[in-house]
């Protein structure tokens, strides 16, 4: 019998019944039976070993951008990564990074160090954690130019692998497809730049999203991944479906792309949309929109992870 106790033995900054929708962009879910916030790599091996020893369900979350919780909560443990919030200077252009580090913060810290690479990033609320796993990009940019290795844990055994036994693809990692595995630690190896330059780019990118992606209301970003043919905005658009709303759950007026909560949507609301608009879109244009968001349920049995 799992209890707060035994966990806040193991990871002192631990909850119980806590609303995930505070964890999320999206403002939405119920509560976990335990939420965990590890300060080191002790504590995260540790209740790891904890949830291992006990047969538990898991979850690891990081920036909560790309994830729609449940109504009804969580049953298990949940890992929020962002007291893992570390980053070390390796060499000329190479530095560690704890998986619970915002991009923003990764970003900014390559700014002012002159290195050049991760412009393309700013702006995205998530962690670098959640950034490999989804192999998360935008602008023609994505975390796999730049990652040269990521250190996990995998039942409990800490492992290291080099870029290329991770297997990116778009929106795809090796972590993706690989259950319990719990990312602590990636080496970035960018270019030596030019801070005036780097700057100025990423001032850039920061108005382009805020032009094209402010939409105003809690939002779990892009729902849909891109097509071979048209962005998905496109298509959803040329449905009528901009501004269509079941609930408090819309089809953002600003960027069809995206699903906003204008209140008090539920998770249920927000599926209930996106079956609408996977339909409406296939029976038009004979394209499968698949989602990007994860879809975090009270009955997952093993880990996953998020931006």
């Amino acid at each position: 019998m799992v209890s707060l106790n035994e966990i806040k033995k193991i990871c002192p900054s631990s909850f119980a019944n806590f609303p995930l929708k505070s964890l999320t962009t999206f403002k939405i879910g119920g509560n976990a039976d335990f939420v965990v916030f590890p300060q080191n790599l002790d504590e995260l091996k540790s209740i790891l070993e904890y949830i291992r020893a006990n047969n538990v369900n898991f979850f690891v979350l990081g920036g909560g951008s790309n994830v729609l919780a449940d109504d009804l909560g969580y049953r298990g443990i949940i890992i929020c990564t962002k007291k893992l919030n570390q980053i070390q200077k390796l060499s000329r252009c190479k530095i560690k990074v704890q998986s619970g580090v915002m991009l923003s913060s990764v970003v900014r810290y390559c700014t002012q160090n002159s290195l050049h690479g991760l412009e393309w990033a700013t702006g995205i609320p998530a962690t670098i954690g959640g950034a490999v796993f989804m192999n998360a990009g935008a602008y023609g940019g994505e975390i796999a130019d730049v990652v040269e290795s990521v250190t996990f844990i995998q039942d409990n055994e800490i492992v290291s692998l080099d870029k290329s036994k991770l297997f990116f693809d778009y929106r795809k990692s090796l972590f993706t497809n690989t259950k319990n595995c719990v990312i602590i630690e990636i080496v970035l190896k960018l270019k030596k730049g030019n801070i005036e330059q780097i700057t100025k780019t990423v001032r850039e990118f920061t108005l382009k999203r805020a032009t094209a992606q402010n939409v105003g209301y809690a939002s779990a970003g892009s729902v849909f991944k891109r097509t071979k043919s048209n962005p998905p905005a496109y298509l959803i658009e040329q449905c009528g479906l901009k501004g269509a709303r079941i609930g408090d759950a819309v089809v953002s007026p600003v960027h069809a792309g995206f699903i906003v909560n204008i209140g008090k949507a539920t998770a249920n609301q927000v599926r209930a949309l996106i079956q609408k608009i996977q339909s409406r879109v296939f029976s038009k244009f004979n394209v499968n929109l698949e989602c990007e968001i994860i879809d975090l349920r009270s009955n997952d049995d093993k880990n996953e992870n998020d931006s």
